[in-house]
């Protein structure tokens, strides 16, 4: 019998779910009026980035407790920030400038973290309609090609994109506003309150300011032409991220790192009933390193790699994400004879009524739990074997 270890042992992460709202007309009663003169004293980005993915990242230039450390320890647990690597390390580099062609790839990623029908990205077409599409390198011409698509990007009346130009505060402003304006589906309102503020990009970063989003560089001063750092648009990303939790458009992440190079097995799973709540445990072999996860609601479930369509049974469906998992031929034999390879079960519990095995993809074990709702759920592990748990609270 599994039994739930004192916090001092091992510490859980709670996460509460957010009712996804029904009206986009509802969705906006938050938001401060039209013609407002006050600013958000504050832009938190707390809603999204719990307290577990605001540390954690491995990124050996940014210092934690600093004023962005936080944001892009949130990107990075979400998969919106991915670094590079220099000379073995990991980094950041925090303090370089943002480019257009960049800027394309921050935004999809950000709005990929949204169900489907909210934030539909279209294929792209066969090639980008810019003067200078050449330029634009490989790793971003298809966010390019999906925003320009979806009309955040219209690039410049020379019909130029000018991918490695540096983006600045007010065209970031303007790009991002357009974002999210397309996934409530109608226009924010505006509050008036920065002095050096004109001309084309007024509008979106007065509607950011009304959202909490941008807050400026100093009172009155918002610095419209200042090129925009990468920490700074990890910032305006994770806000943008609590933007849609507190409206009820996305469900916050569960998150914790493992250990780098862990390479472990699924060998059991197992559900029970208990008082209160259903739990899932997985339980995990191989080395003696600690696997990771990343799990929260999802609108639809689809399969790592192709993309596919993944029948779940339940009224909402909780992707669990195992990090540090291998395929089978990577573990010891006596672990790979006893993976776990049922695929599916069908379950009849208060909370929990299907479990599904989407496989093993780059080094994450993906499955999807069906549930009777977006009900609350907590996640831990366990030692001797290696357990990660998942409880899932019982409708009320």
């Amino acid at each position: 019998m599994i039994t739930t270890p004192p916090a001092s042992e091992h510490r859980s992460v709670r996460v509460a779910t957010m009712v996804v709202a029904v009206s986009i007309a509802a969705l906006l009663l938050t938001i401060v009026p039209a013609g407002a003169q006050d600013l958000p004293a504050t832009g938190s980005s707390e809603a999204a980035c719990l307290e577990d993915v605001q540390t954690g990242a491995p990124f050996a230039d940014v210092v934690e407790g600093t004023t962005h450390a936080a944001a892009i320890s949130c990107l990075w647990a979400y998969g919106v920030a991915s670094g590079s690597f220099d000379d073995g390390q990991q980094v950041f580099r925090p303090a370089d400038t943002v480019t257009r062609e960049q800027m394309t790839s921050f935004l999809v990623r950000t709005l990929d973290q949204l169900p489907a029908r909210l934030a539909p990205l279209p294929d792209p077409q066969a090639e980008p309609d810019f003067i200078d599409a050449a330029d634009i390198s490989g790793a971003h011409v298809e966010s390019v090609l999906r925003l320009t698509d979806l009309g955040i990007v219209q690039g410049f009346d020379d019909d130029s994109f000018r991918p490695a130009e540096a983006v600045t505060r007010a065209q970031m402003a303007t790009f991002l506003a357009r974002a999210i304006e397309g996934v409530v589906g109608e226009e924010l309102d505006r509050a008036t309150g920065f002095e050096d503020v004109a001309g084309v990009h007024r509008p979106g970063v007065e509607k950011l300011a009304t959202i909490g989003v941008v807050q400026g560089t100093a009172p009155g001063v918002y610095s419209p032409a200042a090129p925009i750092e990468r920490q700074q648009m990890a910032t305006l990303l994770a806000r943008t991220l609590s933007f849609f939790v507190d409206q009820g458009l996305l469900q916050p992440l569960a998150f914790q790192p493992g250990d780098p190079g862990v390479l472990l097995g699924l060998t059991d799973v197992d559900v029970a009933a208990r008082d209160g709540f259903d739990r899932v445990t997985f339980t995990l072999e191989g080395d003696d390193g600690e696997a990771g996860w990343r799990m929260r609601y999802v609108d639809e479930a689809r399969q790592d790699g192709s993309g596919n369509p993944v029948e779940v049974d339940g009224d909402a469906v909780l992707e669990v994400r195992l990090e540090g998992l291998a395929l089978p031929f990577d573990l010891p034999d006596d672990v790979e004879e006893r993976l776990w390879d049922q695929g599916r079960v069908s379950l009849d519990g208060d909370a929990i009524v299907e479990i599904v095995d989407a496989g093993v993809f780059e080094g994450q074990q993906q499955l999807f739990i069906g549930t009777r709702g977006l009900l609350d759920f907590e996640v831990a592990r366990l030692d001797d074997p290696q357990r990660v748990y998942v409880d899932v609270q019982h409708p009320s």
